[in-house]
């Protein structure tokens, strides 16, 4: 059998072994190179469908099951189950994971000084951590992650060849302090700040009005206090951003309670694997300076999505701090060693770690209208992932978008992948960002355009380079008008057919 969807770096390969073993099936399970899983199982038939039954009600959290194409073969007489080395062919096309937070279960690992990953910053399992941001091509091996700089030690590697380690068994993703990234504290000029602890260091920067570029996930934050006028009014100086708001990440939806007024629907979104920036109606009086989102009745409010978040809001007197995007203005955001030349004069600091960042992905924005959540920045936690039409395109398509706020899309089948988030297309830095997320999914999705589409405009950024691809690839330029786009992505939305009359 095939299975497709979100299945490779969820915990679904060791999560068949275990059932299977379990119902006394032999076979074996391997990624493929479409991001699917190819599944052979040999058994009574009683077990066969049991096995079935439990890979849709027993599956892994984040797993995420689309499609099951079962075929009846002849057995091959396999004595025992196996999880194999995966393969590069494609039988169909799957989904690549996106980021997901840290679960309750590596955090308590975090915060338990009897634990071996106490306070360690990167601890994840086959249940989270990070997954886009960190991968170079699928099928999703460590070897094809930014993990395959830091080989497993002893106690690593045997956790991962234990089936009875439900979240550590051939987990692609997991290190500890002897293996895995390292955290270094630099200060403006990149020179090492000589500390034992460089988060608690960090943390007590902060508390004395500093500002400091903590690198993440997918890409830079800038840390600050959000209850400092004053701090607030430097970052707005140095940031070049007079008005716009920043967003707060708070510790835990305790402290989320005292700066804002969160729903039962604000706190399920605020709680979720992707851990979204939500908008939250303030609390008035609030501790929150209002310099952090002036004139606005809503605060951006985030949870921490890192042990290493985690572990630097534990260290502060306030419990929350400003985390806003960690780039110059109209830039994208900063991901790499570049950070200490496109931050110098706006951060005082530099909290980096050693793991690459392939993929920048910015934080996720999320609001409720009318009760229902609406996604204005579609990022980290949901990127890659692909949107499903009513309908077959009937080729295959790379989309470049519009001009500000930008995210561009390979499109194939049903299936829309966009790409995450890219920011207004003013500058080269954000076209050639572009053009590789786009490139990106093309080669893992394994998408050959038939055709080019962006908006209509002659004067858009992007336009420009679709004509040029078009006439790179001998493919079509499709140029689509722009509110006629908006009409077409809010019928995609409800799932109404393509020939639906709706104005």
């Amino acid at each position: 059998m095939v299975v497709s969807g979100v299945v490779q770096g969820v915990g679904f390969r060791p999560f068949v072994y275990r059932v299977a073993v379990r119902l006394g099936l032999c076979g074996f399970v391997r990624n493929l190179g479409g991001s699917e899983v190819e599944i052979w199982v040999e058994g009574a038939d009683s077990s066969l469908q049991r096995f079935l039954e439990a890979l849709e009600t027993e599956k892994p959290p984040q797993a995420k099951l689309e499609r099951v194409v079962v075929k009846r073969v002849e057995p091959r007489g396999y004595s025992s189950f196996a999880i194999l080395e995966s393969g590069s062919g494609v039988l169909v096309r799957s989904q690549i994971p996106p980021d997901f937070s840290v679960c309750e279960n590596c955090l308590r690992e975090v915060l338990d000084p009897s634990s071996r990953w106490y306070r360690y910053p990167f601890n994840s399992c086959a249940w989270c951590g990070p997954r886009f941001s960190m991968t170079y091509a699928v099928p999703y091996d460590r070897d094809n992650t930014a993990m395959r700089s830091f080989p497993l030690c002893d106690e690593c590697r045997r956790e991962y060849s234990d089936p009875s380690n439900q979240r550590r068994f051939h987990a692609q993703g997991i290190s500890c302090p002897k293996c895995g990234p390292g955290l270094e504290l630099l200060n403006s000029s990149g020179e090492p700040v000589e500390c034992g602890d460089p988060i608690a260091e960090a943390a007590k920067l902060i508390e004395e009005g500093a500002i400091v570029a903590v690198k993440g996930v997918g890409g830079f934050h800038l840390a600050a206090l959000a209850s400092d006028d004053e701090v607030v009014r430097r970052l707005r100086e140095r940031k070049r951003r007079p008005q716009k708001p920043f967003a707060v990440m708070a510790l835990n939806v305790e402290v989320v309670s005292r700066i804002a007024e969160p729903s039962e629907l604000h706190v399920a979104l605020l709680t979720s694997p992707q851990r979204p920036i939500v908008l939250v109606p303030k609390r008035v009086p609030s501790p929150v300076s209002p310099l952090v989102a002036p004139g606005l009745s809503e605060l951006g409010v985030m949870l921490p999505y890192t042990p290493l978040h985690y572990l630097l809001l534990l260290e502060t007197r306030d419990k929350f701090l400003i985390m806003t995007s960690g780039n110059r203005k109209g830039l994208p955001i900063c991901k790499g060693l570049e950070a200490l030349r496109e931050l110098k004069g706006i951060a005082d600091y530099f909290l980096v770690h050693n793991r690459e960042i392939v993929n920048r992905v910015d934080d996720s924005v999320v609001r409720l209208t009318d009760g229902e959540p609406q996604l204005l920045r579609r990022s980290r936690g949901y990127a890659p992932a692909w949107l499903e039409l009513p309908f077959d395109l009937g080729a295959e398509v790379t989309a470049l978008g519009a001009h500000l706020d930008n995210a561009g899309a390979v499109a194939f089948e049903n299936k829309v992948a966009l790409t995450q988030y890219v920011g207004d297309v003013e500058n080269l830095e954000n076209a050639e960002f572009l053009l590789s997320a786009l490139d990106f999914l093309a080669k893992n999705y394994r998408v050959k355009p038939q055709a080019v589409a962006s908006d209509k405009h002659p004067g858009y950024a992007t336009t420009e380079l679709a004509t040029k691809l078009s006439g790179e690839l001998g493919i079509p330029h499709v140029k689509v008008q722009h509110h006629y786009a908006h009409v077409v992505s809010a019928m995609t939305s409800r799932g109404l057919p393509k020939d639906e009359e709706v104005v």
